[in-house]
């Protein structure tokens, strides 16, 4: 879309007049460069270790739980970020900038078990020793100005080589384009042990210097896909968040120049509001609802969202279909592995890990080495099922997320102390004894919760009885988008 086409197309649909849109964008925009610019050479200033990795609160869907971010920080000033209500509403953020302990870590990774602490050898026992993936981006970027300047990652990227241990990267961040990394990337690139996600929202280089502060443009991001693939590197082009009424606008191109680029895989999430907004949230909402054409961005969030879900606005299947399917399409097409984050479609990944992790990778089978035990994996499952054999399946809890004392991570008491969403109620006892596995069973069993498989996939997933143990039993329920599909050509019954 050009700029004339933007500008008019905010005037005629937006809730502000073409003066106001301006000013708004102008400051945000000026706030944004602001705090990139305020925020470029900025040095760790606190001893106090920033806690990471640590076991992601989405576990339930997730085939790489172990979350991780080497700062507490990021230096990016993107106006849709979701985790910038979280970062604005904590006082300490930015004031002082966090890193992990490395040394704690590349213990952990190499083996070391003299240098570790607790918690590292609690995560070495059910992770590291077994080379584990390890995701590398979840609130911060590990490749921001942040890096440049303290060059903590650069250490652990060279033990993570040292070790071949498998690791994902997420990332826009500039840093990487620096000599040093390429050159570590370089020497690893034949045992094939990184791989990496590329996060783009639009190919419109005006509008990405806009809503994206501080990142490289498309254009840059698409030269570090082809670098990276034309290493033999395993690359993903991250397409999220995914905003209807600006991505669309480029989506042709985002697929076809990432399919160009090498990338091998597609990961999609759309677009969420939290309901909690502070005032700088409704400044963003204001000024992106202009941009995608309505009054109020959380009202129309609010009405086109599942009520089941909660405080997590995610829009509804019917508004996602056209874009999902002319993504699944492509991929089938150019035989891309196409995955999946959001909770709606994810039943159509290719593999079990929405991230776009493949099943196989014959080249270094650490990228295999994520988790099954999670419901992204098993509701692709179902899917191939019903459309291979027309049998719609279910799933009990223990089929999931396996049995008590089976020696897995899902079992083992005090990983889940650093999941603050999921323990805040907890008393200081039951936080030392409870385990990822309980957290799921409560949430599995809770009608009422939006984290249910009924309300999280929106029905996709249903209760139909209790199994011996008292513990709901769950079936894959068909959608009429499946029968459409299929009557269309598009084959379901493949991964």
């Amino acid at each position: 879309m050009s700029k004339r086409q933007l500008v008019k197309r905010r005037e005629k649909l937006g809730g502000l007049s073409g003066e106001e849109i301006k000013k708004v964008e102008k400051e945000l925009s000026n706030e944004a460069r602001k705090f990139v610019r305020d925020n470029k050479g900025l040095k760790i200033t606190s001893k106090i270790a920033y806690q990471s990795p640590r076991i992601t609160s989405e576990f339930m869907d997730c085939s790489m739980p172990v979350t991780f971010d080497h700062y507490s920080a990021c230096s990016l000033g993107c106006l849709y970020c979701f985790a910038y209500f979280y970062k604005t509403c904590n006082s300490s953020w930015i004031s002082d900038l966090h890193s992990i302990r490395i040394d704690r870590l590349i213990a952990g990774i190499s083996g070391d078990k003299k240098n570790m602490d607790k918690k590292t050898r609690r995560y070495y026992d059910v992770f590291y020793k077994d080379k584990f993936l390890l995701h590398w981006g979840g609130l911060a970027d590990p490749f921001c100005n942040f890096e440049s300047v303290n060059n903590r990652g650069y250490a652990l990227l060279k033990a993570l080589g040292e070790a071949n241990y498998p690791t994902l990267f997420s990332f826009k961040g500039a840093t990487i384009f620096e000599d040093k990394y390429w050159k570590l990337f370089e020497k690893w690139s034949k045992q094939q042990n990184f791989a990496f996600q590329i996060s783009m929202v639009t190919a419109d280089k005006e509008f990405a210097s806009k809503v994206e502060v501080g990142v490289p443009s498309p254009e840059r991001r698409f030269r570090a896909i082809k670098l990276l693939s034309d290493m033999g590197y395993y690359t993903i082009l991250r397409l999220r968040p995914f905003i209807i009424g600006v991505t669309d606008y480029s989506l042709d191109e985002l697929l076809g120049r990432a399919y160009e680029a090498g990338a091998r895989g597609i990961s999609l999430e759309f677009m969420a509001i939290d309901q909690r907004v502070s005032e700088g949230m409704i400044k963003r909402y204001k000024w992106l609802g202009s941009v995608i054409g309505t009054d109020d961005l959380l009202q129309y969030f609010k009405k086109l969202s599942p009520g089941e879900r909660g405080g997590l606005y995610r829009l509804n299947r019917d508004l996602k279909e056209r874009f999902v399917k002319r993504i699944f399409k492509f991929c089938q097409s150019h035989k891309m592995l196409f995955a999946c984050s959001d909770p709606d479609f994810k039943e159509l990944n290719m593999s079990g890990s929405c991230c776009g992790m493949p099943d196989d990778f014959p080249d270094n089978r650490g990228l295999e080495n994520w988790s099954r035990m999670q419901l992204s994996y098993h509701l692709k499952e179902l899917r191939l099922k019903y459309h291979r054999t027309g049998e719609c399946g279910e799933l009990t809890f223990w089929d999931v997320f396996g049995e008590d004392g089976d020696g897995t991570w899902l079992g083992v008491q005090k990983l889940a102390r650093e999941d603050m969403v999921a323990i805040t109620k907890m008393d200081n006892a039951m936080r030392t004894v409870v385990t990822p596995r309980m957290i799921g069973y409560r949430i599995w069993n809770n009608l009422r919760s939006p984290g249910n498989p009924y309300h999280y996939f929106h029905g996709k997933l249903y209760p139909v009885r209790l199994d011996e143990r008292g513990s709901f039993v769950f079936k894959y329920r068909p959608m009429d988008y499946e029968r459409r599909w299929v009557e269309e050509g598009i084959d379901l019954e493949t991964r």
